[in-house]
């Protein structure tokens, strides 16, 4: 960026006055690179050209305030100018971060509504507590991170499990065969996650029918996934006490959609 050229007539021309915009109140963020005042996406003497119009010849307000802000002192002024033209022409310091497409490190009032085309656009981080991309929406308010796992919230046995028990398990778990003594509906006060979670399988008892936060040492799934069978025999069990896999007969078996679904609700800790 440094040219040894040297202008001191015009450095110290621009040092006879003084105007100072003062800065208001951040409404966006987009990223620039400083000293890139018309946001081109170079900085060469088109940009003090720009700041100094936009000082004394009424060429503003900037689109990118901060890019004009070359001192980074907060505020756009005759000082940024004559910076950026001892920069380009007196072998002057390099303006401050960022450099190349950033955002402004600087708490200042100064925004960027409009960035240089060749930066990518902000996109929201949706775990930092900041308004990444400038529409005032922060992390999981932000519709951007409907889909981020960490704003997804976990599978529950009430919202996503407990309507597959009921179309697929409780014809047989449920009143009035309540098949293996396992009743998992709701009838008279019944709790069907209270059944399953934590409590061990008559089949093998070595597995408990869910083992919250592990679905391949958890009953309920290696019966439905069919792997019963191989789990129980690993364990010590009887291959003929496992069972068929569930549910029974000709409605046999569950999509491999919900199977997929309790599995992971399992692995995220059985929520109930």
């Amino acid at each position: 960026m440094n040219q040894k050229v040297v202008l001191p007539s015009l450095l110290a021309l621009l040092l006879s006055g003084s105007v100072f915009l003062t800065p208001s109140v951040a409404e966006a963020q987009m990223l620039f690179t400083r000293g890139d005042c018309n946001i081109d996406g170079v900085i060469n003497i088109a940009d003090p050209v720009l700041a100094l119009g936009i000082l004394f010849s009424g060429a503003g307000p900037a689109d990118c305030a901060d890019a004009c802000d070359v001192n980074d002192d907060g505020g756009n002024d005759i000082g940024d100018p004559i910076f950026i033209l001892s920069n380009l022409f007196s072998s002057g310091p390099n303006p401050p971060p960022p450099d190349d497409c950033g955002a402004d490190p600087s708490p200042d009032g100064l925004d960027c509504l409009t960035g240089p085309s060749s930066c990518p656009p902000p996109v929201e981080d949706c775990s930092n507590g900041v308004d990444d991309d400038g529409d005032t929406l922060i992390d999981c308010d932000d519709p951007d991170c409907d889909v981020d796992p960490i704003c997804v919230p976990p599978l529950s046995f009430e919202v996503d499990i407990y309507q597959i028990i009921v179309d697929e398990c409780t014809f047989c778990h449920g009143p009035p065969s309540n098949f293996a003594d396992l009743d998992l509906s709701t009838t008279a006060g019944n709790d069907p996650y209270a059944r399953i979670v934590n409590t061990p399988s008559d089949e093998c008892g070595s597995y408990d029918l869910v083992e919250p936060g592990d679905s391949e040492a958890s009953w309920l799934y290696r019966k439905i996934s069919g792997t019963h069978v191989e789990a129980a025999t690993a364990a010590g069990c009887s291959a003929m006490d496992a069972g068929d896999q569930m549910p029974l007969g000709p409605f046999c078996c569950l999509e491999p959609a919900q199977i997929q679904l309790i599995q992971q609700w399992i692995d995220e800790g059985a929520n109930p």
